[in-house]
């Protein structure tokens, strides 16, 4: 059995590798956290910190450069794989999370298991991979597609944490709350992270600003203008304030969710 964590550095998978540390989940083989190399310098001074801490090994892997590069480089000759919004009301096709996530961190796992490429794994070949995804996130969770991998959510079954829990279990053992990990310019971005991104990290917004506005005109199959942002405005004319900011009542926080709004 082969024990691996999928470490993205946020507040679950952190939560995840120092739990084992103090002994409260099982010990595992290592932990891989893949590199798209367009985190925020926080994510990296953060695993920076927290690698040395750990009683496994941090393998970090990549597909190859930065994923800003990559989407730049190939205008004309690929589909870009962020999901961003097109004006025509539909997004491109989201294919970041499985060529700069999903595929290096197999390859690494199958580094780790001593397959060679294109070697087929034996029978006896058992692969656990973990997720830091915590209980009030448990619809994330997925059966592996791949035969001698078996997934395992320790926060859902092993020690039942939701996301709060594990922020709480964190202070309550000394530790900071860990940074958001996403790529900087992502668009599954809420706009309260965009706001937090573009008041507390000005240059690394401004860097979205500039991606989107080399990256945005004529993508997707019928050429259509692609966004960063729903609201299919420019990144840098987007208003993230919020409802109460903008002198309006924020009716969310008092509707209790039953009537389905």
């Amino acid at each position: 059995m082969l024990r691996i964590l999928n470490l993205g550095a946020g507040v679950q998978s952190t939560t995840v590798a120092l739990l084992i540390k103090h002994g409260e989940l099982p010990t595992i083989d290592a932990a891989i956290f893949a590199d798209t190399g367009w985190e925020p310098a926080a994510v990296y001074r953060h695993l920076a910190w927290l690698e040395p801490l750990l009683p496994f090994p941090v393998h970090r892997v990549s597909a190859g450069g930065r994923i800003q590069d990559q989407e730049e480089r190939t205008p004309g000759t690929r589909f870009i794989s962020l999901p961003m919004f097109t004006d025509n009301g539909g997004r491109l096709w989201r294919q970041c999370t499985k060529e700069w996530k999903i595929e290096p961190i197999h390859a690494k796992v199958r580094d780790l298991a001593g397959l060679r490429k294109g070697q087929r794994a034996t029978k006896d070949l058992c692969v656990e991979q973990w997720f830091g995804i915590s209980r009030d996130e448990a619809s994330r969770m997925r059966d592996s597609e791949i035969p001698w991998i078996t997934h395992r959510y320790p926060l859902v079954f092993d020690r039942p944490m939701s996301r709060a829990d594990c922020v709480r279990w964190l202070a309550n053992h000394g530790y900071t709350e860990p940074p958001r990990s996403a790529c900087i310019g992502c668009p599954f971005h809420t706009d309260a992270e965009w706001r937090r991104l573009k008041t507390q990290s000005p240059t690394e917004f401004q860097e979205a600003v500039e991606f989107e506005q080399r990256v945005g005109p004529s993508r997707g199959p019928q050429r259509h203008r692609a966004y960063l942002h729903r609201s299919l405005l420019p990144l840098n004319q987007v208003d993230f304030s919020t409802v109460e900011e903008r002198g309006q009542q924020n009716w969310l926080e008092e509707c209790s969710g039953h009537c389905g709004a």
